[in-house]
Formats: C-alpha cells, structure tokens, sequence
C-alpha cells in the first residue's frame, strides 16, 4: 500500500517521501510547511495515531490524513481524537484522496507576504 501510494502521489507531481516503519519517519527531518502526511492507522511498532502524538509532542507535526480498512466506532473515534484533515476509508477514491491533500498542502503552507 505504501508503494502504491507513494507512486500514485508522485504521478500527480507530488513530492513523496515514504517510510516503511514509523521510526523510521520518527528518525527523519520533517519539513516545516508545504508538506502533509498519509498515514495508515495499523503500521508495524505502533498505530499511525500513537506515531502523529509522537510527532505532535515534538513539535514537528504536520497536516495529517488518516487511511485505514476499519470503519468500526471505535477507529472512528480514536481517528477523530487526533484531529486529522480526513479519515480516509481503504478502498478509497482517487479523487477523495488528492482532495484531501490539496486542504492539508492549504493548512501547511505559510501565508505569502
């Protein structure tokens, strides 16, 4: 999924950066604007929610959008704790997904001066 993702993201003259593990994005230089993130809730080391608090009490948080195959409450309910630009429910639309880009890309880039 992460491949496939990536590729597509990219095919659409998108920057991408993909991690196959969360330490490994934990570990990483995490851009400052104009960025967001796609991040599956079941990743391996921990959920992608436990991985964006990590980020988020860091100070290096990002515009998230959240993916999952689980449309249950309860992965509703942890998702929205978290506060993401969509919760995105697998399979998903193209179109839901660059959609919901578009509106992190416009809360992560600074205003123009």
């Amino acid at each position: 999924m992460c491949r496939s993702l990536g590729r597509l993201i990219s095919a659409a003259g998108f920057q991408v950066q993909t991690f196959n593990k969360p330490s490994e994005l934990l570990a990483s230089e995490i851009p400052a604007s104009n960025a967001c993130m796609v991040v599956d809730i079941d990743l391996p080391e921990m959920t992608g929610i436990e991985m964006c608090e990590i980020l988020k009490k860091s100070g290096r948080s990002l515009p998230t959008i959240l993916i999952t195959g689980r449309s249950d409450a309860h992965t509703r309910s942890i998702a929205a704790k978290s506060d993401p630009i969509a919760l995105l429910f697998k399979p998903f639309e193209e179109e839901s997904l660059f959609a919901a880009i578009d509106r992190a890309l416009a809360l992560s880039t600074p205003p123009k001066v």
